[in-house]
């Protein structure tokens, strides 16, 4: 985790019997940082230990401090979903199975965390702790930001095309996709449902484990000692993007330490087209998009639709149902060309993005490589790398086969003992 961080947020330690509580010291220092960073759409310091939903006094999770992304449910709280649309939803009645599982570990969920509307790629007023004028990306954008600046342990968010891994490495914040279906998104709007995946933004791939652990418990448990005998690989998707050379450098410096843990790490190529596999997407989030929420473009909701959500679900309107499920299954052939490629890989280790946050204004970042990783559907999960010469976090991210989450939590484990130091964010005066 970024040096100089601290218990800002809560008590982290594995075993803890604590009740999750926040003392009024970091209520104010949760405060101060919002008023710059604007991460959070509902921010409360979280119920009672009598009141029905609190968290349980014991867990894996007790002491840990939570915020949700503001398209998933947490009962008491409106799901607004970043949209003025939603300005007067009712409080949620239950919490979505994913918090709930967290509340059950002794997690305490304090807020809803800024999205973009409807998890699409409308920019937020939410500010990058590193850099006030930056962007955090999207669309888990206050997830990003508040765990980047410290101000929670967790942060859940979701990812469609690259919206978890681009605002956790925009954030200096470790970010973790399962893969697609392995967490539930009942209680969680849509956008596009043959892509939606619930992920975790932390402080550290410790506690994303345990996160992960308390709302998957059927699955095998992680093993975090350093892993014997994975076959690692070095990759990008395209050789077209620019990559910023501090970025370039970063990758280099990964590859020779991810050798440490898995022995050699060659170099491997793809034939995938990745062009045409986000344009593919494209026609299928759109069209699905506007199967969810096409209703918002009829009656007087519409003028309150943000210009790039509002496109998407007009150019959704006119692909043809056949259109969108002959690119749904382009995309299912080219992600089984892609894994009968890295048949002999155990990891994958590539960048999220090519250079740091860009500043604020009508981009979230970029996302061409996460939309194709997103299209693979297996785990990923974003590591900082140090900062660039502008003070900008940078990153590097693992992939791994569908089903490989163990694989890639353990490998990750020990890449993050021999990542660079990231320095904590400093508040603005």
């Amino acid at each position: 985790m970024p040096q100089g961080w601290g218990d800002l947020a809560g008590p982290t330690g594995r075993g803890s019997t604590a009740l999750a509580h926040i003392n009024p010291d970091q209520n104010a220092n949760r405060r101060r940082w919002d008023r710059h960073l604007h991460a959070f759409a509902d921010l409360r310091e979280g119920l009672a230990p009598t009141e029905p939903g609190a968290s349980q006094l014991n867990g894996a999770l007790s002491g840990t401090i939570v915020g949700v992304k503001d398209i998933i449910d947490v009962a008491g709280m409106p799901t607004r979903n970043g949209s003025a649309t939603c300005a007067d939803a009712p409080a949620a009645t239950q919490d979505a199975p994913v918090v709930a599982a967290l509340r059950q570990a002794g997690a305490h969920i304090i807020g809803k965390m800024v999205t973009t509307e409807f998890a699409f790629t409308d920019p937020t007023d939410c500010r990058n702790p590193y850099d006030l004028s930056r962007s955090p990306g999207g669309s888990s954008s206050g997830s990003g930001a508040a765990v980047g600046a410290g101000v929670v342990d967790i942060a859940l968010g979701t990812q469609t095309a690259g919206s978890l891994c681009r605002p956790a490495a925009y954030c200096g914040a470790v970010g973790f996709k399962p893969g697609y279906g392995i967490l539930p998104t009942l209680g969680a709007t849509p956008l596009a449902p043959s892509f939606d995946t619930v992920g975790i933004i932390a402080r550290s791939v410790d506690l994303a484990a345990r996160a992960f652990d308390a709302m998957c418990p059927n699955r095998p448990d992680v093993d975090t000692k350093r892993p014997e005998g994975c076959a690692g690989c070095r990759m990008l998707l395209d050789s077209t993007t620019p990559i910023a050379p501090e970025t370039e450098g970063a990758l280099s410096d990964a590859a020779e330490r991810l050798g440490q843990v898995c022995g050699a790490v060659a170099e491997t190529p793809t034939s995938v087209d990745a062009e045409t596999v986000v344009a593919d997407h494209r026609i299928v989030m759109n069209h699905e998009a506007y199967m969810a929420h096409g209703h918002l473009l009829r009656g007087n909701r519409a003028d309150l639709l943000r210009p790039k959500f509002r496109a998407a679900l007009q150019a959704g309107a006119a692909i043809p149902t056949t259109e969108a499920a002959d690119a749904l299954l382009r995309l299912d052939g080219a992600r089984d060309s892609f894994w009968a490629e890295m048949e002999d890989a155990d990891i994958l280790l590539t960048l999220p993005v090519p250079d740091g946050a860009p500043k604020m204004g009508e981009t979230t970042g970029f996302q061409y490589w996460l939309t194709c990783w997103t299209v693979f559907r297996g785990p990923l999960i974003s590591l900082p790398w140090g900062l660039d010469r502008l003070g900008r976090p940078r990153a590097v991210m693992l992939a791994a086969k569908p089903g490989a989450e163990a694989t890639l939590l353990a490998v990750a484990a020990a890449l993050e003992g021999l990542a660079p130091p990231l320095p904590a964010p400093k508040l603005p005066d």
